[in-house]
């Protein structure tokens, strides 16, 4: 959930570039786990539902 929220720094124009060539290259020391961009995807599509659902849950729909 860091990466994809830190990906919306200024100077990355998609959450690809910024994963290839940031967090791959430079924060494996943060992230010893690292996983490849393709399973990176397939992630985010688990991740990204309930975030998405959350703001609908708390505000009641509204």
């Amino acid at each position: 959930m860091t990466i994809i929220i830190a990906c919306h720094q200024p100077g990355y124009r998609d959450l690809k570039t910024y994963y290839i060539h940031l967090v791959y290259r430079y924060l494996t020391n943060e992230f010893p786990e690292l996983i490849s961009y393709t399973r990176m995807l397939k992630f985010m599509q688990r991740v990204l539902s309930p975030r998405n659902f959350l703001p609908e849950t708390i505000c009641g729909g509204a």
